[in-house]
This record gives structure tokens, C-alpha cells and sequence, in this order.
């Protein structure tokens, strides 16, 4: 999703678009079921988060990527998603993204299963709400995704 100046959007590229910010709200009140991480492996033998899923009792699905440039937090759908994996994997000659169920990781294990009361947003100085950054509110636990200062995402624990 990139801001359009040519379609009369006038969204700074740091900061969440309106219906984005819309889209947010949707999620909030929903009990999270699951969440998958989808990791794209780097040289070092590690990997750089590229997409965080969250799948609520709903049935409805929140993909959180930093995309391809690392220059802001985006709403994608699956089609972006399924898009980029098949370019990734032509490029490379075999699958590169992985996705990997994080339900259990320590940083998630006090969110799964709870409702997610608000999507916290940090306001940028045009007044809007920048996309570098977001908390997931559960009520006794909060949890950071930002953008990594190496690439990709980052999630942190709002307690540390």
C-alpha cells in the first residue's frame, strides 16, 4: 500500500492512512487465536520478520508488514503476501518466506487467546498517526511492533 499524491491523497509517507487506521479499529474488542510470523532468512543464519498474523476468533486476519523497502509499518492482504512469496521464490529458485506459529514464543504466550482491547498508534508531528510503529493492547500485556533498524519488523515486550 503506498500513499497516491496523484489520487488526491495527501498522506504523508510516514504515517498510517485513514482507512488503515479504519481497518485498525475493526480489530479491536476480538479474541486473538493465533499468530504466525512469516520469516525471510538472511546470510547470518537468522531472518528478518517480514509479515506478523494475527488470526482472531472472528475468522478475520491482520497482516502487519514492513514490505519490501522496510520503510514503514503496512497493512497487507494474503494476495500481497502470496504475491511476493512466488517472486521471492522465482528469484531464488526455491521458497524463501517462512511461516513459523509464534502462540507458544514467551512473548505471546499471555496474549493468545485474550482480547485484543486497542491498537495504540503514536501521533506524528502532521497530526496523524506515524507508521513506524504500534502497540497491541491486551490489558495486562502489551506488545510493541516496530520497524528494525537492520530490516523488517521487531516485536518488543511494552513491559521491558
Amino acid at each position: 500500500m503506498q500513499n497516491d499524491i496523484q489520487n488526491g491523497d495527501r498522506t504523508p509517507e510516514q504515517c498510517f492512512r485513514q482507512e488503515e487506521v479504519e481497518s485498525f479499529l475493526g480489530f479491536e474488542d476480538q479474541r486473538l487465536e493465533a499468530v504466525y510470523y512469516y520469516i525471510w532468512p538472511d546470510d547470518a543464519g537468522g531472518g528478518i520478520l517480514f509479515v506478523l498474523e494475527l488470526i482472531f476468533d472472528s475468522g478475520e486476519r491482520l497482516l502487519l508488514s514492513a514490505g519490501e523497502d522496510s520503510e514503514a509499518i503496512r497493512i497487507i492482504g494474503s494476495d500481497a503476501l502470496m504475491d511476493t512469496a512466488r517472486r521471492l521464490q522465482e528469484l531464488h529458485g526455491a521458497p524463501v518466506i517462512q511461516r513459523m506459529m509464534a502462540n507458544q514464543q514467551p512473548l505471546w504466550q499471555q496474549a493468545a487467546g485474550e482480547i485484543l482491547l486497542a491498537i495504540r498508534l503514536s501521533r506524528h508531528e502532521s497530526g496523524l498517526y506515524s507508521n513506524d510503529a504500534l502497540m497491541l493492547d491486551f490489558g495486562h500485556k502489551g506488545i510493541i511492533l516496530q520497524l528494525s533498524e537492520r530490516a523488517g519488523l521487531e516485536l518488543l515486550d511494552a513491559a521491558d
